[in-house]
């Protein structure tokens, strides 16, 4: 292994790299940093062999491509050369492995793109073990981008453009190609189902008649037909009979393939290419009969078979058909619920505890304490949520990591954890933590407007417990900044100030609100104040009330009231 100066015009790009696409506005990006800062991470590229001059680029396509665009703008000489890390003696199949292992430990390949690239190391021979300590990735990861080669073309390329997301691709993964294709044409009609919700309509639902394989005169049970009673919309009611038969066929196709190729296989759920390929020209081949998972039965002819490491092959092998389909879950599940729900009600304790449990697990804060803890008005509020957050912790037998709000905040991994930590509260802990997870979630709604409803659920609750804002709020510069010279005019005369600033006329607006901001500050803390200071300490915007008092609200018409009320009496 050496670093050469290699002429850019001798290196090439493999085809097996598994980055298909390219963006070109980052691929112009890393040309202006390379021609501002130079080119910081060398070229890996692989010796010609025999007598071919072009190097065989193993890792920095991207790097290459905006090489080639600063020569193709002119900033570069066509004749450059970059320093090159040079590999001896690899074969065309190591290339391609220690392409794959090096694009994937870059971290930015597609789910697709490091799909190919691991179906690159299975072609190679290496097991999951091998391709887990080569990649970094987890055997979860391994098998979950596997599942993916399993999709049709045209699903591949909708994930790719970010038609579906990652999730999605995976259960569409469990259907045979058709379907998937059926399943994408709805999302891209607007239909934007969940992964639960695919992999239900391709395993869960009944089998239609328009499946089935085998004659329709060998099923004895019950069918459910709509009122046109079409076969794609008439179903078997007994699943588990109509899959037998279905299996059977299967197997009889399979026998009657066996008379004119090489080989066939029965598969039952996914077909993974990474254990076929399609026969080259002048090659004979075998067939795959699919019994996907949803019943559908597809023919792959035209394959050979692959040799793959055993541990892959157990990685990518279809999960047997469940004993109890989720309709029978579902039922199970809501029974139970039920069940628990009628036990809850004689157990107050253990209720409390679940809800004290799932609002611990699931924190919700008021909009309220971001603005106010980002903001130079807040250590009142912070101070108060730390405090009692830091007696929570101790009864909780917890400690605090750096802030105690945030600790008790995000203390609990999971709900069956937050149960764990609130079965250790006594009564009146549990209520004092199910009073502070209520409190810091309730605030106003919709804040960009004033709440000037006196039946508004946060003006009714405001007044219950008779907040008065002078004890929490004061005039500040913030505030004092976004009144017009009018407003602040007014302000200096309903608080009594005006007897110190006027009518404020002789300051500019950036001299007087630091003013006045700073003697509302200073009667606020006096022990003792006279009168006009009392005024000063009382001052409140109409806005401050319970309900907030809007002044841009049209004042009711009280002569045309009267006169409405005196013609309404008249004629009684």
């Amino acid at each position: 292994m050496t670093i050469e100066m290699i002429p850019l015009k001798n290196l090439r790009p493999t085809s097996g790299n598994p980055r298909k696409r390219f963006d070109e506005d980052a691929i112009a990006g890393l040309a202006q940093s390379i021609k501002t800062d130079g080119l910081l991470q060398n070229l890996v590229a692989a010796r010609p062999l025999g007598r071919k001059r072009n190097y065989p680029i193993i890792s920095g396509e991207r790097r290459y491509r905006a090489l080639s665009l600063l020569v193709e703008q002119g900033d570069l000489p066509k004749d450059v050369t970059v320093p090159v890390e040079v590999r001896e003696d690899l074969s065309d199949d190591e290339i391609l492995r220690i392409a794959a292992i090096e694009n994937i430990q870059r971290e930015d390949l597609t789910p697709l793109e490091e799909a190919q690239a691991i179906a690159t190391l299975v072609g190679n021979g290496d097991g999951m073990d091998e391709i887990a300590a080569q990649t970094g990735l987890s055997a979860s990861t391994i098998k979950r981008r596997l599942v993916l080669l399993s999709l049709s073309d045209t699903v591949k390329a909708a994930h790719s453009e970010g038609q579906i997301n990652l999730a999605q691709a995976e259960a569409l993964s469990l259907g045979s190609h058709e379907e998937q294709d059926g399943i994408l044409e709805d999302i891209v009609d607007g239909w934007c189902p969940t992964p639960s919700e695919i992999r239900d309509y391709l395993i869960d639902d009944a089998p239609s008649v328009a499946m089935a394989i085998f004659p329709q005169e060998e099923y004895i049970g019950s069918l459910t037909t709509d009122l046109f009673g079409e076969d794609e919309t008439t179903y078997f009611d007994d699943a588990d009979q109509f899959f037998d038969l279905q299996k059977a066929a299967a197997e009889q196709l399979v026998a009657e393939f066996e008379r004119e190729h090489d080989w066939v296989e029965l598969v039952e759920g996914g077909f993974s290419s990474l254990q076929y390929r399609e026969v080259d020209e002048n090659e004979s081949g075998g067939v795959v009969v699919q019994l996907c998972p949803s019943g559908k039965v597809e023919i792959h002819e035209g394959l050979v078979r692959e040799d793959i490491d055993p541990s892959v092959f157990e990685a990518i092998k279809p999960k047997r058909k469940s004993t109890y389909a989720r309709t029978v879950c579902e039922y199970f599940a809501m029974h139970k619920s039920a069940a628990v729900q009628v036990e809850l009600l004689g157990n107050r304790r253990k209720a409390k505890e679940i809800g004290v449990a799932e609002m611990l697990r699931y924190p919700s804060v008021h909009d309220c304490f971001l603005y106010i803890a980002d903001s130079d008005e807040g250590d009142a509020y912070m101070e108060a949520l730390r405090g009692e957050a830091a007696a929570l912790l101790e009864l909780l037998g917890e400690e605090a990591y750096g802030d105690a709000f945030r600790t008790l905040l995000y203390r609990a991994h999971s709900v069956e954890h937050a149960y764990e930590l609130v079965q250790r509260l006594d009564e009146e802990g549990l209520d004092r933590l199910f009073a502070f997870r209520s409190v810091i979630q309730f605030g106003q709604d919709k804040c960009g407007e004033l709440d000037t409803s006196e039946r508004s659920f946060f003006n009714r609750v405001a007044t219950d417990i008779g907040v008065d804002m002078r004890k929490h709020w004061m005039p500040r510069e913030w505030f004092l900044s976004r009144r017009t010279m009018g407003q602040l005019q007014a302000i200096l005369s309903e608080s009594g100030l005006s007897r110190l600033f006027g009518n404020g006329k002789g300051y500019k607006k950036s001299e007087l609100v630091p003013m006045v901001a700073r003697y509302f500050a200073k009667v606020r803390d006096m022990s003792s104040v006279k009168p006009d200071q009392q005024q000063a300490r009382d001052w409140l915007p109409e806005a401050m009330n319970f309900p907030a008092i809007d002044p841009d609200a049209a004042t009711p018409n009280v002569e045309a009231d009267v006169g409405t009320n005196v013609e309404l009496a008249e004629a009684a």
